[in-house]
């Protein structure tokens, strides 16, 4: 299938990663990725050009791939508030890739079934396609991508998460994720908890004064 006019998603994903054509993202952020040095983004520039091999779909299968990726994200397609411009393209095209390793199938199906059609609209295609898309995507990133990389993903899939006001466990929606999240922000929140709690419960907290508790009658 080759589509004959650039679609609204993937005008405005070339646009946020600084590109005026399709064919200038592909050339140049794809194949930038494929000759990093860097092992996590040489990976996944393989991944998306994997993609664009097998489903060609004008050039746009890879943009499927982030789209979906930044959907799952919180990000969309357009610029989120506060990340207007992409100011490191290449760790959130690797965020990208790790929401959908680690974040597509922990979404219901109701959940999926409204990725999947937000960005069939966006890029004026069958949600059987973008859903097949997805489940190359996915298997690729498990031919293609060692344990060591996959560690480097995961992080990539944090960091980006935090650009978008999300944890690590938003995504992954484990149990082991969450906590983590939690542990991270607890000393925070053990704080906020402290202060609001009154001073009369000795075993919680003193004043400064000293505080005398009367024996009960």
């Amino acid at each position: 299938m080759v589509l004959q006019t650039i679609s609204s998603g993937a005008m405005a994903l070339v646009q946020l990663y600084g590109f005026d054509t399709v064919g200038g993202f592909v050339l140049s952020h794809v194949e930038t990725l494929k000759a990093s040095e860097n092992a996590l983004a040489n990976r996944c520039g393989e991944v998306l050009d994997a993609v664009h091999a097998g489903f060609g779909v004008g050039g746009e299968s890879s943009l499927i791939v982030i789209a979906l990726g930044r959907t799952l994200l919180g990000g969309g397609l357009a610029p989120a508030a506060g990340v207007a411009t992409l100011t490191n393209p290449v760790t959130l095209t690797c965020a990208a890739i790790g929401a959908i390793h680690y974040g597509w199938n922990a979404l219901s199906e109701n959940e999926k079934a409204t990725v999947l059609d937000a960005v069939s609209k966006a890029f004026s295609v069958g949600k059987e396609l973008v859903r097949s898309i997805a489940g190359f995507a996915l298997r690729t990133i498990k031919d293609l991508l060692s344990k060591e990389n996959l560690a480097e993903l995961r992080r990539a899939l944090s960091d980006g998460a935090s650009a978008f006001g999300q944890r690590l466990g938003d995504i992954t929606r484990t149990i082991a994720d969450r906590s983590r999240d939690f542990y991270a922000s607890g000393s925070l929140a053990v704080v906020t908890l402290t202060d609001t709690i009154p001073a009369r419960l000795p075993f919680l907290r003193r004043s400064s004064a000293s505080v005398e508790i009367e024996p009960p009658q």
